[in-house]
């Protein structure tokens, strides 16, 4: 189970470490909770304008997301030609 309160992440009860990036992408991922979002979403959602990214460095921040979730009954999950989706254990299927 993950929590979010006061700005950081607990992880099956202990802080989970995450850059600013990590964050908002898991904000945005845990409001939207079962419901697919794009990475072009998730790009205008997390990235300012003044940011020099492109939307595929998404994949990067959720790869990285994914590696730190290892472990736990929280899973984000892509859903071919639609987006992510963060889903716990019992949800997936």
């Amino acid at each position: 189970m993950i929590f979010h309160d006061e700005g950081y992440f607990l992880l099956q009860g202990q802080p989970l470490a995450l850059t600013p990036r990590e964050q908002a992408l898991l904000t945005v991922l845990m409001y939207r909770r079962t419901r697919p979002v794009s990475r072009q979403q998730l790009f205008e959602q997390v990235f300012s304008l003044n940011d020099e990214v492109s939307p595929e460095s998404i994949e990067l921040y959720i790869h990285r997301l994914r590696k730190k979730l290892q472990g736990s009954d929280v899973r984000i999950t892509t859903l071919r030609g639609l987006g992510y989706v963060l889903e716990r254990g019992d949800e997936v299927g």
